[in-house]
């Protein structure tokens, strides 16, 4: 709706002082403005615009006078401060220290309150200046800018902190809500006019990422916008759209106000961001930005659903009772499990996947409380803990004295005394949940816990509850009730129950009837919206005319209508000819009417119909009366005859009512029209329940000369108690369309339609009572007639005689006890009772239990008690004595009281006077002085009412060895010499125990502690000591030895002793020859370039580890083998002889350059001659004295998923010979460094480090530096070439490793020469991975290396277009691997690095074992040497002992998760994917099968598990071929590898399967069914006992029994069995590799069985399952022969006779005739073919092509072979040839050794011919082959050129040697240059892959009904190292330098086509990419293999 606006001349131009007002708007104005006190102009100005209630009106108003008060208050409006509204809270935290205005703030706050209240001003003045304020706003005054200090005080704050704001210097104000905010713009002078611009922000869309478990008000991200506009114009307001998690502040900072939530949001909130100005409403502008917050999970902590459980099982449950449930839940998904914690445990059990807690031990011991704790436990290892008790119910005395011993007797029910005056209590509608609707109140006369009432409702209904409070049940709404929509009224069951135990409660309830109170909330309403009535001009005066009727949905006086009259807009005087009845709406004629008035009078008036209700509610209805001549008169009504006396609510449909006779009132035209008006509410006919039919002419209802109609009911749906009369209105016409309304009321006639509600009731009565009053019953019957709700009650007739004779029902209903009851004769009676209404029965159980009395005497149980034990003298305090009392007594209320009342000497027991428990008081002493023997104790029990009972107990006291036996003396001394013979015996120690005699066997245990052992042997028995070994003197301390012997007595199961010290003294032997003392480490430094003199000597200080006897003086000189150097450079002196102290002095200048350190032998000779050699290395102290030139390093970085931080990769490297001059040297950053690099590196300016930033993108980063050597005054450059590699996590999933041994990373990385790049250890294994793999070694990334002992430890990836397998790494490494260490000269100790596959090295132990690895993202590995440097990923080996999923199920999709091209639904929280089709794909789209054609395929191998299964399926199209084979491929390359293997194979119909699990062998045969067209199921799995092998129905019909089908074998071995399969190596399915026999396997590993060689399989694996694992068998990248899924096409091969091919020889050379003849004469007429579109094309693009090279197939049906044609004239990639070719390699059983293999491609590539995709589909009228072959015609016709392009090269991983994107490779590479058409004829197909290239990710266009899912790329021949010579087909026959991208996998690959023979396969996708400024070298895809058919060179 477009905006009305005026325009007002500007103030300069208004006359005056520029306000155009008259007088009167002014005097208004005036008394609006001094009407206020000294506040107004700031408080109504503020107030008015800020209350939120106040209208448009009264702000316009409000504005003006702000506007007029300017010049009264003019510093008040201009103070920001003064705009607040007093509705805005504060802010969510304190900002005292950053807002110094807040003082002000609040005063000003105050004032606003007071003006707000005195903003109400009548309507009227608002309204009189609305129009004012218009004009004045366009010459409001400037107002002044903000104070300096208001802006210069706002201090700069930060996002981090959730107290903190950010405040750019921006002015503060106030928008009319109170909200503060800010001007995004400099304060200006001049004021805009109006809102003229938009808010808009700085983004469209704001994101940040955070962790879930962030504090509260935590600043999480700033949004900014702007608004151009001036003053209030220009303000800026900021919301958010989700404010109950968010906040926002006036500065654009959002904060969390909520605790986030990743689970429930998919973890991203996104919020829609407002920025409103803050002009006048009306004119008020506003844009709104995206801002997304994407929310970290977090781990957390399982919930109870409860605080604290209270469970109770009785004393005599049985074991695995059902006790409770605990309940916990995990937001995170990952809960784990439930158990229980503590002491009080024992007895219980919890299912640990659902917390029920259930009964384990049904021993209680005495304990009737039991409490421990339940704790829930998440994956990731959180706990949470709570409390759980569990209380015992006693049957026995003993615990019913616990529970009643503070109680009186239950005797009395809790009793309604007003349940009477309950009935009809009344609510009122529309009330806010909560509302009270009564306080009920039972009284209980007993005490204690048994009075306390409790109350509950018996429904479970969700608008009433019940809160018992204070002893009164107070009944509230739970929702908000409209009785307009059937919440007329409820009958509740107030339930009161008094608080003793369960079994002991008793209970009464209170049934009433709740009426909702109807308030006025509906109009009445009109049944019609206008009336409209003929009236004749002689109409009566005083009789009626028409009736008007309204209906109300209110009830009461609220629904009683009172009508009236109004005149209708525009008429006046129509008002005195009518009158109407207030009370039923019939409008009389009061006023004769004129004859002139007929056809041209109307009379126009308005019905009003109000109700009674408080306030009064109307409406109004228009009615019209038409004034015609007397004989236009509407028909009348002239009898209506009721048809049924009474209409009953139980009628049925079409019954009839009442016949309705009228009379047309025009002559000759009898005929009448009834109409039944339906009107708005149920009583007016709203839902159709009654209808018309009409009567036939001549009726005899109707008089003749008039018509009739009969109201009969339509619908059965009456019910009286909704609707007790309905008022229709029947409307009839007549031929002139005159009509009149009759109002018909029907009356409904109750029924007794509804039956009683009778509750179900269970209650208890005392026993040896006299008649009791047990309850009063009552039941509900919802009918309205008080005959059908007296009800009768009764017990029924089938009752038990003993109810009928003990229980009596009175007719008010009374339930009664005739007698006395006793609970031990029957302690429950089932009553039935029935009630009815004397039409409707209903019946119902009460479950009456009989409490008890304690009417019978105790005594002790003989044979179920244990009254005597023995008892050991340790029994501690407070312990259980054994001893039981076991009572009979029959009642259940008992006041037990347990006594000792003799035999208690000492008080060293004390029994439990409630529970009979008899414990130990006071400490056992078996021996003297206590002598605590024998006690008999006489105990007596008293029930508090009946005689007591006494019984006898006998305890005996047992002695224990209790006291510490002891070493006969403390210390022990002992000596022996120095290099005495080894294990020798030198002394004994012995002990005694005081616990026994001394003549009696001591039974002492000796022993030794570690690290004693290590040196000393003592005998368990005797106490002999024993040197452990040979002792040296020199390795003890002063020559002395102390260690501990221990003894224990009761042979090692009772006390220590403290332990005794031996002191061993060793002789001194002379076995040392002196060692240097100092300098310490035998180290020193002299520094370079030093005269002799000036050099300090080197003291020498000479020791000897022998005794002072043995040792120094010493002597020392060179060593007789010291080099000739040494002795000129250096000389030896002594100094002291006593001492033994000499001098090491320099005799020449020392060159560090030359010689960095010096190993100087001497030789020492001790006091007696004894001599040795000891070495002094001198390091020779650098200086900065060597030149420093230019120098080159690399530095390769592996980024993973690009989110490394900043951090130090390396330094910069010059060539210079000094070793410590960086404190010399400082670094710039050069600016030759390519403009691209800079952004993303730093040098630190004085140590050279490098630094690179996050966010670094992947490539070659060239980084040149000036290095500056302050010292020597030079300058060089150091060049880093940086490659920085994005690996993602696909990178580090697949793949491979191996050990290095002797090496460490360092070393690794190290460049032989540091002249020349490529010479490191490092590059040489890439260079080595790649030429195995057939792959550049720049796709090659080593990013793991861990030094380990003994070498270090590799991990590495391979990659064309997708990432190798770590199958196919690993596998073809172990093939490789002599060959790579004979080469390189290395050794390679372990390949896959994986410690589950070794189960005597294994983590888990020999149980089931997994292995995954854990990036450490924040710290990275960091390799240096002088100018190599690697920054790889630190990864971590993690390793789970279970067979499990290494992590929960996620709960968002994301990429990857569904295999194949399928897609990720979240479907009410369960992650469901959309395959390609139903038929062959699995729950993540895994592809099911495969289809085997005598080839093979590598997949990952199987997890070792314990327990698993495997289940293979498959159908066999021959009768043998391997089926499986996981294990060795290679001979035993070390040790420990491990042996284990499955192979299934199909030998002539029998299923054979070998299978060792490192212990044996096993052979298994299962006869199969000679049926190629059927599916087999076999299923494998194993125990730790058993294997199983299963075959379904394995030999079909024939099958008999299930012996043939089923074999069951014991697990291999004879005493050492294992059951996990530990398999190292690739699984291969339907064959296997090129590797060693399987004799030689069996040889090398030892297998008791060897299996045989079998061709491979030719057929479909339909299904392979590990466990609960799916194979995807698409997900293979090494293989041959294998076509996926299993009914891919299969070439067909037809066999013709002689006679045959006779007969289609002469037929096809019929045929070529007549083509020939038709192409003739077609010739004649056929333009030149020309392709407008693609004509341009080609003169334009096809030429040097940059597009080549990324997998690009082309496609056609014509034979391109010429293409594939090399120099000598052979055919490439011939099928022919190619097949028999490999048909030699098959496996015979003879050794085949890779080296051989290595001169042919490889497996994987020779056969991606039998892989292809489908062929597309050329567009209509398009063949490629005319298109070539006219554009070769044009060519030609301008030069003849040489169309066989032989000789062009080619490149790239994907294409075939006919691919026609090589055409173009002599090209430029620049696509948009002209070219010459005479040379340029190759790079003319640039753009032929573009033609026909198509951009979705599946083929729908094929012509097979299967699609082709996008799969991994697969390659055929992969690209070879570059050649440097330059293309034939380039005429300028220039070199151009190649940089070669690192060539890194792409997500989105663009599909491409292969040739016809392709159809199936799963090769072709991969993303193209190479820099189209990059020209492209030509390159011979086998040029490295021997082949006669590249016998010479292509480029």
């Amino acid at each position: 709706m477009r905006e009305s606006r005026r325009t007002w001349p500007s103030a300069a131009k208004m006359p005056g002082v520029g306000i155009g007002l008259s007088l009167l708007e002014c005097l208004v104005v005036f008394f609006v403005v001094v009407s206020q006190d000294s506040r107004t102009s700031t408080a109504f100005a503020a107030s008015s615009v800020d209350s939120p209630s106040s209208s448009s009106s009264s702000s316009s108003a409000a504005s003006f006078s702000s506007s007029l008060a300017w010049p009264l208050s003019f510093s008040s409006l201009t103070d920001s401060s003064s705009l607040m509204s007093p509705y805005s809270s504060p802010p969510l935290h304190s900002h005292d220290d950053h807002h110094p205005h807040q003082q002000q703030e609040q005063h000003t706050q105050q004032e606003e309150e007071t003006g707000e209240e005195q903003q109400k001003q009548p309507e009227k003045h608002s309204q009189s200046l609305t129009h004012h304020q218009e004009r004045l706003e366009e010459w409001q005054p400037e107002q002044p800018s903000q104070q300096p200090d208001q802006q210069s005080q706002l201090p700069e704050q930060h996002l981090q902190h959730p107290h903190e704001r950010r405040s750019r210097h921006q002015h503060h104000f106030r928008d009319q809500n109170g909200h503060k905010v800010r001007h995004h713009r400099e304060i200006r002078t001049k004021r805009q006019l109006s809102n003229r611009h938009q808010p808009k922000f700085s983004h469209t869309e704001y994101h940040r990422t955070i962790k879930e478990n962030i504090p509260l008000h935590t600043s999480i991200l700033q949004v900014h916008a702007s608004d151009n506009d001036l003053d209030h114009n220009g303000l800026i307001r900021y919301s958010v759209s989700d404010p109950e998690h968010f906040e926002i502040d006036d500065g654009g900072i959002i904060y969390n106000i909520k605790p986030l939530d990743y689970e429930h949001t998919n973890g991203r909130y996104v919020l829609s961001v407002t920025a409103e100005d803050q002009g006048s409403p009306t004119e008020r502008r506003r844009a709104v930005a995206k801002a997304y917050i994407d929310v970290l999970n977090t781990p957390e902590p399982p919930i109870f659903d409860s605080d604290q459980y209270y469970f109770s099982v009785t004393e005599y449950a049985k074991v695995g009772t059902y006790i409770g449930t605990v309940v916990a839940r995990d937001y995170d998904g990952d809960f784990s499990y439930y158990d229980l914690d503590g002491f009080g445990s024992a007895n219980f059990v919890v299912d640990r996947s659902t917390g029920i807690i259930s009964l384990a031990n049904n021993t209680f011991n005495n304990i009737w409380a039991f409490d421990f704790r339940a704790l829930a436990v998440d994956a990731s290892g959180h706990k949470t803990y709570v409390p759980v008790r569990v209380n015992i119910m006693a049957s026995r005395p003993m615990f019913a004295r616990l529970v009643w011993a503070e109680s009186d007797e239950n005797t009395h029910t809790p009793n309604f005394p007003d349940c009477a005056h309950y009935d009809g209590v009344q609510v009122a509608e529309e009330e806010r949940p909560g509302k009270s609707v009564i306080v009920v109140v039972a009284y209980d006369e007993d005490h204690g816990d048994n009075g306390i009432v409790k109350y509950s409702l018996l429904q479970h209904t969700d608008t009433f509850e019940i809160e018992t409070k204070s002893g009164q049940g107070y009944v509230k709404t739970t929702r908000t009730l409209d009785r307009d929509d059937k919440d007329k009224d409820f009958f509740l069951t107030v339930i009161a129950k008094d608080s003793a135990p369960a079994d002991a409660a008793l209970q009464d309830s209170c049934s009433f009837r709740v009426i909702v109170a109807d308030i006025n909330d509906n109009a009445p309403i009109f049944d019609q919206q206008k009336y409209e009535q003929n009236i004749a001009t002689d109409h009566p005066k005083n009789n009626p005319v028409l009736r008007v009727t309204a209906t109300d949905l209110d009830d009461m006086d609220n629904s009683v209508i009172e009508y009236s009259l109004q005149e209708a807009g525009g008429t006046r005087g129509d008002l005195d000819y009518f009158s109407i009845t207030p009370s039923n709406g019939i409008i009389t004629l009061v006023k004769d009417l004129s004859a002139d008035m007929a056809g041209k009078k109307t009379f126009k008036l308005t019905a009003k119909a109000t109700d009674k209700g408080v306030p009064p509610l109307s409406s109004t209805s228009t009615v019209l009366i038409n004034v015609v001549e007397s004989g236009n008169l509407p028909p009348s009504i002239i009898s209506k005859t009721p048809i049924q006396d009474k209409l009953y609510e139980d009628a049925t449909e079409n019954t009839d009512v009442v016949i309705v006779c009228a009379k047309s009132n025009i002559e000759d035209k009898p005929e009448v029209y009834f109409y039944l008006i339906n009107g708005n509410t149920r009583d007016t006919n709203e839902d159709g329940t009654f209808a018309i039919r009409n009567l036939n002419s001549g009726d005899p209802h109707c008089p003749s000369d008039s018509r009739g109609t009969m109201i009969y009911l339509d619908l059965r749906n009456l019910d009286y108690e909704a609707v007790t009369a309905y008022k229709l209105v029947l409307q009839v016409a007549n031929d002139m369309n005159a009509r009149k309304n009759e109002q018909i009321i029907v009356n409904v006639t109750d029924v007794n339609d509804n039956p009683p509600v009778l509750q179900p009731f269970d209650g208890s009565v005392l026993e040896n009572n006299d008649k009791t009053l047990i309850t009063t019953i009552k039941a509900l019957d919802k009918d309205v007639s008080p005959e059908f709700r007296t009800l009768t009650y009764q017990i029924v007739d089938d009752a038990s005689e003993s109810v009928k004779t003990k229980f009596e029902l009175r007719n008010n209903g009374q339930l009664w006890t005739k007698e006395a009851l006793d609970r031990e004769t029957e302690n429950q009676y089932r009553v039935p009772i029935n009630v009815t209404d004397g039409l409707h029965w209903r019946s119902t159980t009460y479950w009456i239990t009989v409490q008890d009395v304690n009417d019978v005497a105790p005594r002790f149980n003989l044979d179920e008690g244990i009254y005597e034990v023995r008892l050991p003298e340790s029994r501690g305090v407070d312990k259980p004595t054994g001893l039981v009392l076991y009572v009979d007594d029959p009642d259940v209320v008992n006041y037990f009281d347990y006594q000792i009342v003799s035999g208690n000497e000492a008080g060293k027991f004390k029994i439990d006077s409630l529970t009979g428990d008899i414990k130990v008081n006071k400490e056992l002493d078996y021996d003297e002085p206590n002598n605590d023997r024998n006690f008999t104790m006489k105990i007596r029990l008293s029930d508090g009412a009946n005689f007591p009972a006494e019984i006898d107990v006998v305890i005996s006291v047992e002695n224990e060895n209790d006291l510490q036996p002891k070493f006969l003396q403390p210390n022990y001394t002992f000596s022996v010499k120095e290099n005495e013979p080894c294990d020798f015996y030198f002394g004994d120690v012995s002990a005694i125990d005081p616990d026994l005699p001394a003549d009696q066997n001591q039974r002492i245990f000796y022993y030794l502690f570690d690290p004693d052992r290590n040196n000393f042997t003592i005998g368990e028995k005797t106490g002999q000591l024993k040197t452990k070994g040979c002792l040296d003197r020199e390795a003890a301390t002063r020559g002395v030895m102390t260690f501990y012997p221990r003894a224990m007595d009761d042979d090692g199961k009772g006390h220590d002793a403290e332990p005794a010290t031996v002191y061993l003294t060793i002789i001194d032997e002379n076995d040392n020859h002196p060692y240097i003392q100092s300098p310490d480490q035998s180290y020193a430094k002299i520094m370079e370039n030093m005269p002799p003199e000036n050099v300090k000597p080197i003291a020498i200080q000479l020791d000897d580890a022998d005794s002072e006897e043995n040792g120094c003086p010493c002597t020392l000189e060179f060593a007789s083998f010291t080099s000739p150097d040494i002795m000129q450079k250096f000389s030896v002196s002594l100094v002291d002889e006593a001492s033994s102290l000499y001098e090491l002095r320099p005799l020449k200048e020392l060159d560090r350059e030359k010689v960095k350190f010096y190993q100087i032998p001497f030789t020492t000779i001790d006091k007696k001659g004894v001599s040795g050699t000891r070495y002094l290395t001198l390091e020779v102290g650098d200086q900065n004295d060597s030149p420093m030139t230019d120098g080159t390093s690399t530095i390769q970085v592996y980024n993973y998923q690009g989110q490394f931080p900043a951090m130090v990769i390396g330094t910069v490297y010059v060539t210079d010979e000094d070793d410590h001059d960086i404190g010399d040297k400082y670094f710039d950053i050069d600016a030759t460094t390519p403009p691209e690099t800079e952004p993303y590196f730093s040098v630190d300016h004085d140590t050279g480090s490098i630094t690179m930033r996050k966010g670094t993108p992947e490539g070659d980063h060239t980084l040149r530096v000036k290095v500056h050597d302050k010292f020597r005054n030079e300058t060089a450059i150091g060049e880093v070439l940086i490659k920085v590699v994005d690996l993602t996590e696909e990178a580090v999933k697949h793949s491979g490793s191996f050990r290095l041994a002797n090496y460490t990373a360092l070393q690794l990385i190290t460049q032989k020469d540091l002249a020349s790049m490529g010479t490191s250890m490092y590059d040489r294994l890439r260079q080595k991975i790649g030429e195995m793999h057939l792959i550049d070694s720049a796709n090659v990334d080593i990013f793991g290396l861990r030094d380990v002992e003994g070498g270090v430890d590799i991990r590495y990836n391979c990659h064309s277009s997708p990432y190798y397998t770590s199958a196919r790494l690993d596998g073809l490494m172990m093939l490789h691997r002599k060959s790579i260490m004979d080469s390189l000269g290395i050794k390679i100790p372990m390949v896959d690095i994986n410690m589950c596959l070794y189960e005597n090295l294994s983590p888990c132990n020999k149980s089931s074992c997994q292995h995954s690895l854990r990036p450490n993202l924040t710290h990275p590995l960091l390799l240096s040497s002088e100018t190599s440097t690697v920054v790889g990923i630190d990864i971590s080996d993690d390793y789970t002992c279970s067979c499990g999923p290494l992590e929960p199920l996620p709960s968002v999709c994301y990429e990857g998760f569904c295999m194949n091209g399928g897609t990720c639904d979240d479907s009410n929280g369960t992650l469901v994917c959309h395959c390609p089709d139903n038929d062959n794909y699995g729950p993540r789209c895994e592809l099911y099968s495969a289809r085997f054609e005598r080839g093979y395929s590598w997949y990952e191998p199987f997890t070792v598990c314990d327990n698993s299964s495997i289940l293979l399926s498959f159908e066999t199209r021959e009768p043998s071929g391997i089926l499986m084979y996981a294990g060795p491929t290679v001979a035993r390359p070390w040790t420990d590898y491990p042996r284990d293997f499955i192979y299934v194979v199909i030998n002539n119909w029998r299923l054979e399967t070998y299978v060792d699990f490192g212990t044996g062998t096993a052979v298994i045969t299962i006869p199969l069914e000679t049926n190629t067209d059927r599916a087999f199921d076999y299923r494998i799995w194993w125990d730790d006992k058993t294997i199983t092998f299963d075959v379904k129905n394995c030999l079909g019909n024939k099958t008999t029994e299930t012996l043939d089908c089923r074999k069951v074998i014991y697990l291999p071995g004879d005493v050492n069995t294992s059951n996990l399969l530990n398999v190292q190596g690739p699984l291969q399915l339907g064959g296997v590799a090129a590797m060693i026999s399987f004799a030689a396997l069996s040889s090398s590993y030892g297998w008791s069985k060897t299996p045989p060689t079998i061709e491979p399989f030719y057929g479909c694996i339909l299904e392979l399952r590990y466990n609960d694992y799916l194979y995807d068998l698409n997900s293979t990248d090494y293989g041959k022969h294998t076509f996926m899924p299993c009914d891919a096409p299969v070439t067909a091969t037809i066999v013709l006779g002689e006679q045959s091919i006779i007969i289609i020889v002469v037929s096809l050379l019929c045929l070529l005739l007549l083509v020939l003849l038709i192409l003739c004469l077609a010739r004649r007429r056929q333009k030149s073919i020309s392709y407008p579109d693609l004509d341009g094309i080609v003169k334009e693009t096809i030429g040097g092509t940059d597009l080549e090279g990324f997998g690009e197939k082309d496609m056609t049906q014509y034979d391109l072979k010429l293409l594939r044609v090399g120099p000598n004239g052979h055919l490439f990639s011939d099928p022919s040839t190619q097949a028999e070719f490999y048909e030699n390699q098959a496996l015979d059983g003879s050794d085949l050794h890779l080296c051989e293999e290595e001169r042919r491609l490889p497996d994987v590539a020779e056969d991606a011919r039998q892989q292809r995709a489908p062929l597309a589909q050329m567009p209509e009228g398009l063949s490629i082959g005319d298109f070539i072959d006219d554009n070769i015609k044009k060519v030609d016709k301008e030069i003849t050129d040489f169309d066989d392009v032989r000789h062009y090269c080619f490149e790239g991983d994907e294409m075939s040697i006919a691919s026609l994107s090589s055409i173009g490779s002599g090209g430029s590479s620049d696509s948009e240059s002209l070219f010459d058409y005479r040379n340029d004829w190759g790079p003319r197909f640039e753009k032929l892959s573009k033609i026909y290239r198509r951009e979705s990710d599946e083929e729908e266009d094929s012509e097979y009904d299967f699609k082709i899912p996008r799969q991994p790329k697969r390659y055929s021949l992969h690209s070879s190292p570059e050649k440097k010579s330059s293309p034939t087909g380039n005429p300028t026959g220039s070199e151009h330098s190649t940089k070669k991208s690192s060539g890194r996998p792409s997500g989105s690959p663009t599909v491409t086509f292969a040739e016809p023979e392709t159809q199936g396969s799963r090769e072709g996708l991969r993303q193209g990419g190479d820099d189209p400024e990059r020209p492209h070298e030509a390159v011979n895809p086998i040029a490295n293999y021997n082949l006669d058919e590249a016998a010479e060179s292509w480029c």
